[in-house]
């Protein structure tokens, strides 16, 4: 990786509040494209908890949201998903330059828009859901 990839990734990594994590775990994790993806602000990125990023996966916060639904005994219409995570999407990745978040941050944002939307079981079922994972 050149100096100059290595100098945006950490100039990236500042710009999004994540300054914690190790740029050569990050090269080995991430192929080139990957990277300047993300730095080019073409593709969002989480933090995971082990300090790996994953590619933003919005099916897979749907499932999340879907199943916590479930637990919750109620049922969500596809336009109900849809306005969740934009909204979701527009708070996390809010600005020119936000492009990485943490997923404690996704979680909570999750938990603020089902509350708002007055989705509160749901919203319920989310967080102690999301509470047994950690």
């Amino acid at each position: 990786m050149t100096e100059k990839i290595l100098t945006l990734l950490k100039e990236f990594l500042k710009n999004n509040n994540i300054e914690d994590l190790d740029i050569g775990e990050i090269m080995k994790s991430l192929s080139v494209d990957a990277i300047m993806s993300m730095i080019s602000g073409n593709d969002e990125y989480v933090v995971k908890k082990n300090g790996n990023l994953e590619k933003f996966n919005a099916d897979k916060l749907s499932r999340s949201i879907k199943n916590a639904a479930d637990m919750a005994g109620m049922q969500l219409n596809s336009s109900d998903i849809a306005i969740i995570l934009k909204d979701v999407a527009d708070k996390l990745f809010h600005g020119d330059k936000k492009r990485l978040t943490r997923t404690n941050e996704v979680r909570n944002i999750v938990i603020d828009t089902l509350a708002n939307e007055g989705f509160s079981k749901i919203r319920d079922a989310y967080e102690a859901y999301a509470q047994s994972q950690n």
